[in-house]
């Protein structure tokens, strides 16, 4: 399924070629990078997380969203193959293509979307606030963005100064450890929306260009922070397993706490690069 070339009238498919992964990131706001995992590293990943999650649940410790989704948090303690994926190469390019040679992880997690599990439709650069308008008039101010306002259609999308929309300050990476399919629920995404400088309304946009991102195990796919994306709907009899690496500039708050959560044995481990990427150096 490799693709070899793009042009405004199709979409982003699993591709070998950085330049084009680049390329379609730019354009569409999301790519995807094909054989970026061995199916040996692909095989491994997946075993080792369906074992913590078998664990969480065990001890009562899993997350089982309302939306059919099982989150195994905080993959950084859970087990040294997952933080050498941190410094995948081709990821680290990627990553950097977006938001520059420097930048934190945010939050490093296990998703495994069950049966019937459904759509959320979201960007990861929600907690932006949303551009002024044509006036330079704020919409909606820093502090009263929460997930469940994040300014959908503020006034409508007229008064949204497109001259004006927020860089990308966020990029997420969901690695593939199944195939991931239209049946199964592939990651779905709004091609462009990633320059429309608003959030998905989730009625109001529940006919928008929803397309599903489609690649087999092993191939990861990228998504600039403002794209618009959610987890499809699966309907297969099986679980469909990713794991997802998100990752910010510099500038801003961590999803997840890292001070406070890595373990100490993972701290003394910690390569120089490690404490940096979490956030334990000095920024500039």
């Amino acid at each position: 399924m490799t693709q070899t070339s793009s042009s405004s009238n199709s979409y982003p498919q699993a591709t070998t070629r950085l330049s084009m992964a680049k390329q379609d990131l730019d354009q569409f706001g999301y790519c995807l990078l094909e054989n970026a995992l061995s199916s040996e590293a692909t095989t491994a990943l997946r075993t080792r997380l369906v074992e913590q999650a078998e664990a969480e649940i065990q001890r009562g410790l899993d997350y089982q969203g309302n939306d059919g989704k099982h989150m195994v948090w905080f993959l950084l303690n859970k087990g040294q193959l997952f933080r050498d994926l941190l410094f995948h190469p081709q990821l680290e390019l990627l990553i950097s293509h977006v938001l520059g040679q420097t930048y934190l992880l945010s939050s490093y997690d296990g998703h495994i979307s069950k049966p019937g599990a459904t759509e959320v439709f979201h960007t990861d650069q929600w907690w932006m606030p949303i551009p002024t308008n044509t006036k330079k008039e704020t919409l909606i101010r820093p502090g009263s963005v929460t997930r469940d306002f994040r300014g959908h259609h503020v006034r409508g999308d007229e008064t949204i100064n497109p001259a004006s929309i927020a860089p990308d300050v966020c990029c997420n990476a969901m690695w593939m450890l199944d195939d991931f399919t239209t049946e199964n629920g592939a990651t779905i995404v709004v091609p462009g929306s990633h320059l429309s400088g608003r959030q998905p309304d989730p009625e109001l946009d529940s006919n928008a260009n929803w397309v599903p991102s489609l690649g087999s195990a092993g191939t990861v796919v990228i998504l600039d922070g403002r794209i618009w994306h959610s987890t499809g709907p699966n309907h297969s009899e099986h679980l469909r397993i990713g794991i997802t690496t998100y990752f910010c500039a510099p500038q801003f708050r961590q999803q997840q706490n890292f001070f406070l959560g890595t373990l100490p044995s993972v701290l003394e481990s910690a390569s120089e690069e490690l404490l940096s990427l979490l956030g334990f150096k000095t920024w500039n």
